[in-house]
């Protein structure tokens, strides 16, 4: 057979003899390649699944990784991952332990190790635990959990010692590992360091809110402390016990809650219901992170649902995730473009962001889209100051003064806004109709006695008008106006005591002392003639 010439990716290839060859250079390497593809695919699909809680998804797709390649350790240990989430702990365990049957790196053989001593500890099984523990330790020398995993185990088999070690060992690597605190304080707790196991549990609050069992530990610390203090100090190690035993209990609350709704995500991982409560349930709490999680997933398996675009985008808001914050609510007009609220959230943001001219753009498409939005006419009008465009900050208040007559607030920032463009009749004329609406409103009673201070007139109306203003609402700010309304008006022991009192409430204000020394020299001068 004479020698021929092949092309592979345009790579030709020469010395084919024989039939096998050929089939060899010419299929097998592409084969390869594209059972490696697959391979891939079905990795990331996995992976994808598996994130968005879809784990009979993700467990078929692992298997199929395995069918193309049964040797991968690494499609074990994702397999048994998906298997304890899926509380198929026997399946679990045989995954990991056919990931160390096989080659791979020791970053894989550590974390099948780590993963069988969580299963073995979660069993009691603590010898076994110690065991895997101990290899993850040493497969994994820069990763903090291996180390405070040993130790969790450590402390069941009464090596306090040992466990304290690998703790620290823990903080080296990761300073702000709330497990590792827990850990400490238990140790603490059974030697009886009580202050020791204090400051550990605080810490791991700190980190950890939701972790009820840490509420619950430091309180029995408090009743301790308490039972072995006098006095005061013991009836406040009494009352911080109980406080905590009341977090205690919500927190528990909380955790109890979400897990039945995990539960019923592994029955129904693709209902909508259980999955919004789920993050509801997080955001009552506090818990914006996982709720932002939970959105997060619902959004995904749900592109469609507009709510859950509302609620992910109000968190993004919350978290100061502005431009997270912004594709959540772009994602909400795609989908309903007459969603006024969308567009006022997303004016807002890009006020935030400082881009006005879109800021400006939304907000109005707000108001085309919801002529009763209140808030989108504040947010365009604050737009139009923030670029200094008072005239048409002006426009927006009176439209709004003209749609809400009996609300003061549109009212006292239109009076504002024409002390800016120097237009004192209309500023005086806009805070006495804020006060014909609303005879509380301490600021328009302030503004309206600051103006005629400032401008020199009416000032026994200046002084009654701010004195009004302090006995509705007597912070240091308006005690400056009513020290400066009596000081034109020549009251200056009055003025005096009302600045002091100012500087009282704002002790670190240089304006208020410059004040004060303005009084008092004309107090002096006065004295004088």
């Amino acid at each position: 057979m004479t020698q021929r010439s092949v092309r592979y990716n345009n790579t030709p290839i020469k010395k084919v003899w024989v039939i096998g060859n050929l089939f060899v250079l010419c299929f097998v390497i592409p084969l390869a390649a594209q059972q490696e593809n697959e391979q891939s695919k079905h990795y990331e699909r996995g992976t994808r699944a598996m994130q968005l809680g879809l784990y009979d998804e993700a467990i078929n797709a692992f298997q199929q990784v395995l069918q193309l390649n049964p040797q991968n350790a690494e499609a074990h240990c994702e397999l048994g991952a998906v298997y304890r989430f899926k509380e198929r702990t026997d399946d679990a365990l045989d995954a990991y332990l056919g990931a160390l049957e096989l080659s791979a790196s020791p970053q894989t053989h550590g974390v099948a190790h780590l993963c069988l001593a969580r299963i073995y500890h979660s069993q009691g099984k603590f010898v076994e635990a110690e065991s895997h523990g101990q290899h993850a330790v040493a497969m994994l020398p820069k990763n903090a959990e291996p180390f405070f995993r040993l130790a969790d185990t450590y402390v069941q088999r009464g090596k306090l010692d040992l466990a304290q070690r690998m703790y620290q060992q823990a903080l080296t690597l990761d300073a702000n590992l709330a497990p590792v605190y827990q850990g400490l304080g238990k140790i603490a707790f059974l030697q009886n360091r009580l202050a020791d196991a204090v400051q550990y549990y605080q810490k791991a609050v700190t980190l950890a809110p939701y972790h009820a069992e840490t509420h619950y530990n430091l309180a029995l610390v408090h009743r301790r402390l308490g039972r072995n203090s006098q006095d005061s100090i013991a009836t406040q190690h009494t009352a911080e016990a109980k406080n905590l035993m009341a977090s205690f209990q919500q927190v528990k609350a909380y955790n109890e809650q979400t897990n039945q709704y995990r539960r019923r995500l592994l029955a129904q991982p693709t209902a909508l219901e259980p999955r919004a409560k789920l993050a509801e349930a997080h955001f009552k709490i506090g818990n914006h992170q996982e709720a932002i999680k939970a959105y997060q997933i619902a959004t995904a398996l749900h592109p469609d649902a507009l709510p859950l675009y509302h609620n992910l985008g109000g968190l993004y808001m919350q978290t100061g995730q502005l431009t997270e914050a912004v594709a959540a609510f772009q994602r909400l007009i795609q989908l309903d473009d007459t969603d006024a609220e969308a567009y006022l959230h997303l004016g807002w943001l890009h006020a935030r962001l400082r881009k006005f001219g879109d800021a400006q753009t939304y907000l109005q498409t707000a108001i085309q889209r919801d002529k009763t939005l209140t808030p989108a006419y504040y947010g365009l009008a604050e737009v139009y100051v923030q670029q200094h465009l008072f005239g048409e900050a002006i426009t927006v208040y009176q439209q709004l003064t003209a749609a809400h007559p009996k609300d003061a607030k549109p009212w006292i920032r239109l009076g504002v806004l024409h002390l800016k463009q120097q237009q004192t009749s209309e500023a005086i004329l806009a805070f006495t109709q804020a006060i014909d609406v609303d005879e509380n409103s301490a600021e328009a009673y302030n503004n309206l006695a600051w103006l005629y201070a400032t401008q020199g007139e009416e000032l026994a109306r200046a002084v009654a008008l701010a004195e009004r203003a302090v006995a509705l609402d007597a912070n240091a700010s308006r005690l400056d106006t009513l020290a400066y309304a009596y000081y034109r008006h020549g009251a200056y022991p009055e003025a005096e005591r009302a600045i002091l009192r100012a500087i009282t409430l704002k002790p670190d204000n240089t304006a208020y002392k410059d004040r004060l020394d303005e009084i008092r020299v004309a107090m002096k001068d006065a004295k004088k003639q």
